[in-house]
């Protein structure tokens, strides 16, 4: 934690401040198969003691 806050000036926190950063660098894919549908989860259902 005290790394991160020492360094925060780093980090971008709005987009207006990523300009000159290429996408590529800044953009963020999923290898996933587009034949394939997306499976939804089961919900987890917690005890009611919790």
């Amino acid at each position: 934690v005290k790394f991160l806050h020492a360094n925060k000036d780093i980090f971008a926190w709005e987009p207006n401040q990523l300009v000159g950063v290429p996408r590529e660098v800044i953009q963020h894919h999923l290898r996933v198969c587009p034949n394939v549908r997306p499976v939804k989860q089961r919900a987890r259902r917690q005890s009611t003691e919790k």
